[in-house]
């Protein structure tokens, strides 16, 4: 997949293009990525253009973390199949474009659009203007075909971005994982600690996430962990061991069930199956070892239940 990051580009053959910020990709986000690579068959090329930041962010109406790190994302839509994703600076320029010029100087001059797939609620130029009305408007002037897909509900409720980044700030990772289709994870290169869990019978794998990654709730979870290609049952905490000392930096620590690897400098993907408990405060390092080996024990047997299909 082919990435271009600015203002200055412009394609040689036409492509079907699908506009947001796809935090998450879920299933929604998946339904239209889906519809716009089948646009393939027609010899267009399929185009996700991501604006940078988002504005909601540029506007301050959200904090800039996401679901998934843009290393993330662009992970899951090269596996998908997209063949370019962009990434739009968008500035003080950008949010006052008006749309029509947006439309005609960005997406048909530059990118050669033949052919838009979006949500119902696509937007883009100065006040968000550029709506379904508005593409509607202009399909046949600039001569492309438009496919919009409405919002898609789960139990009545609608599979958004919104709602997954609700679903992770709460700490339902089965959630997320119903409403991504596949699960929440976080992955990063194995760091020094400070050994406490080596110490107490539980070495850990130590990462630090990105700093724009959105995590779920301080906590113990069950989790596999995966290295190099091999996934191992695994218990993590996440948050920043108050234990230890109130001044420890925001971390993920892995406990490997079944195995003890040295994975010092190593990527490691985290993937977060259902949360134990809270984080908390012990009054001893004793107290902590008590309470590590239930976490441990409850993983284990939510594992072994996991394996058995219950």
């Amino acid at each position: 997949m082919q990435i271009i990051r600015g203002k200055e580009f412009q394609l040689k053959e036409p492509c079907a293009v699908t506009i947001g910020k796809f935090d998450g990709l879920h299933k929604g986000h998946r339904l239209i990525i889906h519809e716009l690579i089948r646009a393939k068959a027609q010899g267009l090329k399929s185009v996700v253009f991501s604006f940078e930041p988002s504005p909601e962010v540029y506007f301050g109406r959200q904090e800039a973390k996401y679901v998934l790190t843009e290393e993330e994302k662009q992970q899951v839509l090269a596996s998908w199949g997209v063949d370019l994703y962009i990434l739009y600076p968008f500035d003080e320029e950008t949010a006052k474009t008006e749309p029509e010029v947006f439309l005609r100087e960005v997406l048909i001059k530059q990118l050669r659009m033949k052919r838009l797939v979006a949500g119902e609620d696509v937007s883009f130029g100065c006040g968000g203007r550029g709506n379904a009305e508005f593409l509607e408007k202009y399909e046949r002037e600039y001569a492309y075909s438009m496919q919009l897909h409405p919002k898609v509900y789960t139990e009545d409720e609608e599979i958004s971005s919104s709602y997954l980044r609700d679903a992770v700030e709460f700490g339902e990772m089965e959630r997320c994982s119903f409403l991504m289709g596949r699960d929440y994870s976080v992955s990063g290169i194995v760091c020094e600690g400070n050994h406490i869990g080596h110490s107490l019978g539980f070495p850990t794998c130590n990462l630090i996430p990105a700093e724009d990654k959105l995590l779920p709730p301080n906590g113990v979870y069950v989790t596999m962990t995966e290295i190099d290609g091999v996934r191992y049952p695994s218990v993590t905490n996440v948050g920043r061991k108050p234990t230890v000392s109130e001044k420890e930096p925001m971390g993920i620590e892995t406990y490997l069930l079944d195995t003890e690897l040295d994975c010092y400098g190593k990527g490691i993907t985290v993937i977060f199956f259902s949360m134990l408990r809270k984080e908390a405060r012990f009054d001893s390092f004793e107290h902590l070892k008590k309470q590590l080996a239930k976490d441990k024990k409850a993983a284990a047997d939510f594992h072994r239940l996991f394996k058995q299909g219950i």
